[in-house]
């Protein structure tokens, strides 16, 4: 076998998991891996800051069964240590083109978002479907990983997944690079005002529920003055919440700047971030934010920011959906400032090296030294 690993997903999404693919990768050049990348759409910001020396194939498709050839392709002419997805149907893909190759590359599949939501979203019978699936796929992967214990306890509750069958490998969020990141200059003069600034990012998509956090900054914007950064791409959701914003009389006091490819150097000079998501798979940005030593203030949604913030001890956590208590938190965090001491140190866990070494743990490469 080489010493390539491979990930194989569908694009580079800007949101966590597209940025988990690009630590990763960084990290496991620096080691002597070489690392490939499959996708079917490359389309994202995020290609312009991959490493160049990462291999990308596009396929045409990642259909289950209309890239099997291109799979199977791909392994005969690369053999790969491993392959790691993030797609039950990726994994499926990846695990039969593996028994047609006869290449004995090692796959593991990883979970990013609560089972418990897709479920509840599907119809019964689609949810049938789908746990069906899982059990018939899942552990037919050398090494399932979850990047949080409650993504975990849920395979193990919800869908019987053995224990021994899962690792937990929290996201490579905090980055040797990520203090100087966070010093470089920023050209918005509203962070010269000296009025609090309350940042958040994400796609603008509906579990962002940046809704609910606009309604917040209404309120906490009627009793001092502040100004609203939501950085990420302009998703499905934007021009409605560009009519939200007009019609709370906000339009002066937010701003959508869209993807920024160092998003670091906006947060670490906030007050307040911000988190409004009615689910998440882990929560990457509330880590990014306590390691710069910046408050947050947090729904307690499934399933990632409880476990990020120990349970409030290191930011306070609010109802999903709650406007009037998530501006209650959000004046009373600008008010009194948090000691950041102990959430700074506490983010060290989820630093990129100890990530890699928890995926090449999980995939049995941590000690190889392969050619």
């Amino acid at each position: 076998m080489n010493k390539i690993i491979t990930f194989y997903t569908p694009g580079l999404s800007t949101g966590g998991t597209g940025r988990v693919y690009l630590h990763l990768a960084r990290e496991l050049l620096s080691r002597g891996w070489a690392v490939d990348l499959l996708v079917s759409n490359d389309s994202s910001p995020l290609f312009a800051i991959l490493p160049e020396e990462v291999y990308v194939l596009k396929l045409r498709t990642t259909h289950q069964f209309w890239s099997l050839f291109g799979l199977w392709t791909y392994l005969k002419n690369r053999r790969p240590a491993a392959l790691l997805t993030d797609r039950l149907r990726l994994s499926a893909s990846a695990l039969t083109a593996r028994r047609l190759s006869l290449v004995p590359t090692r796959i593991a599949l990883t979970f990013h978002s609560p089972i418990s939501v897709k479920l509840e979203k599907l119809p019964t019978s689609r949810a049938r479907t789908f746990k069906k699936k899982i059990r018939k796929w899942a552990p037919r992967n050398d090494k399932l990983i979850a990047i949080s214990n409650g993504i975990r306890e849920e395979l193990i509750t919800r869908l019987k997944v053995s224990p021994n069958s899962i690792d937990v490998v929290f996201n490579p969020v905090v980055t040797p690079e990520m203090t100087d990141l966070a010093k470089e200059p920023v050209e918005e003069s509203f962070f010269d005002t000296g009025v609090p600034v309350l940042i958040t990012a994400g796609r603008m998509t509906e579990p962002k529920d940046f809704e609910t956090l606009l309604r917040a900054f209404r309120i906490v914007k009627d009793q001092m003055p502040c100004h609203l950064l939501i950085l990420g791409e302009h998703g499905k959701q934007y021009e409605r919440l560009m009519l939200l914003v007009k019609d709370l009389g906000l339009a002066k006091d937010v701003t959508f700047p869209g993807f920024k490819k160092n998003p670091y150097k906006y947060i670490a000079r906030s007050s307040v971030f911000v988190l409004s998501s009615k689910w998440e798979g882990f929560g990457n940005v509330l880590v990014e934010a306590l390691a710069l030593g910046v408050p947050v203030v947090s729904t307690d949604c499934p399933i990632g920011p409880r476990e990020i913030l120990e349970h409030g001890r290191l930011g306070k956590l609010v109802p999903v959906g709650n406007a009037p208590k998530m501006a209650s938190a959000i004046i009373e965090t600008l008010n009194q400032p948090p000691d950041m001491k102990l959430a700074k140190r506490t983010m060290e866990r989820y630093t990129v090296d100890r990530s890699t070494d928890g995926y090449l743990k999980a995939l049995g490469l941590l000690d190889q030294g392969l050619k």
